[in-house]
């Protein structure tokens, strides 16, 4: 659909819920929604048919997700966030969600400069990572019930897709490392990671190994946001934000276990250690001893693992993603040699 005609859609839904359209723009895009806004609220309009299931996202399989699902679509994303900015966190209220003329979200609009593309990144990003550990531990105190991606819990809420965290796990590890069942699409995907010449079936032992471990931590489901990355930050500009950032972007939220889920993408881009000052600024933001981050850093490492052999396991059916895949397969091969 051309931009002109999500413009004209942008401009009916705000006139159906009552907000002027005066200086509406387009503010930006992703790939679950194209963002138009006011200086009041922003229009979130949905990509694709379906907003709960995004092409470019495919790859993107968060541990626990079923097929159908990638992303968390708009109700979903106002019960959440809702939930997030009465503990405290500072995210966009959803005004309102519907269908038509195609999924949509009205939300508050967020103010300042994105962090990415901040020309001070270089400068502020350690002290943004910490703010960003403080949202975190408040956004830790909404309670979730169940792990894994959110679906309908049969009373107008949401609920993790697995019970407990040890049925999550197994799911994992039966889709992508055959173990307990093996059904011939997941075996050829593991066939395709060994073929790589990257890991070996040692390593993918360990991983499996590494996984029955976790099963045993002491565990509780709490709201995680998980997409933590200075691209889904915007660092306030005027006078009353005194450079505090605002989270965005739930779209990937799930029923986690916290911390060591929130790592994942710092440690995509960032070192896996407490003594990256990234890092480090995070996790004491949390408000985690010394103690604590090194633990919450090891169990982060095999958090990682997991997302990698997920994300690789959604992209083994395009050859164009293969580069991927061999990346993320020697990001494995590196942390199983840490653990031997």
């Amino acid at each position: 659909m051309s931009e002109q005609s999500m413009y004209a859609q942008a401009e009916e839904v705000l006139r159906r819920h009552g907000y002027g359209t005066s200086g509406l723009a387009f503010v930006g895009a992703g790939a679950q929604s194209a963002c138009y806004g006011t200086d009041e609220v922003a229009v979130l309009l949905s990509r694709s048919a379906d907003a709960d299931r995004v092409a470019d996202l495919t790859g993107h399989v968060v541990p626990g997700s079923d097929a159908s699902t990638t992303c968390n679509n708009y109700a979903v994303l106002r019960w959440l966030a809702t939930r997030a900015a009465d503990a405290g966190v500072r995210t966009p209220r959803f005004l309102a969600v519907g269908e038509e003329p195609r999924p949509y979200a009205v939300v508050e609009r967020a103010t300042g400069i994105l962090a990415a593309d901040h020309p001070r990144v270089a400068e502020h990003a350690t002290a943004w990572f910490g703010q960003l550990g403080e949202e975190l531990a408040r956004t830790h105190l909404v309670r979730t019930t169940g792990y894994g991606m959110f679906v309908p819990d049969g009373a107008g809420g949401y609920r993790g897709r697995f019970g407990t965290w040890a049925e999550y796990l197994d799911n994992w590890l039966g889709v992508h490392l055959c173990v307990g069942r093996s059904r011939p699409e997941d075996q050829k995907v593991l066939d395709l990671f060994l073929a790589q010449g990257i890991v070996t079936e040692g390593d993918l032992a360990l991983v499996a190994a590494k996984v029955r471990e976790a099963q045993e931590w002491p565990v509780a489901s709490v709201l995680t946001h998980y997409d933590n990355r200075l691209d889904n930050l915007v660092v306030g500009d005027g006078p009353d934000a005194g450079g505090r950032i605002t989270v965005l972007d739930w779209g990937l939220s799930l029923a986690g276990i916290g911390i060591a889920q929130e790592l994942i993408k710092l440690f995509e881009t960032e070192p896996t250690s407490v003594e990256s000052p990234r890092v480090a600024a995070f996790l004491r933001g949390y408000g985690l001893s010394h103690a604590e981050a090194v633990e919450a850093v090891e169990r982060g490492k095999l958090m990682l693992v997991m997302d990698g052999l997920g994300m690789s396991y959604g992209w083994a059916d395009d050859p164009d993603r293969l580069d991927g895949i061999r990346a993320w397969l020697r990001t494995v091969s590196r942390l199983c040699r840490e653990w031997v």
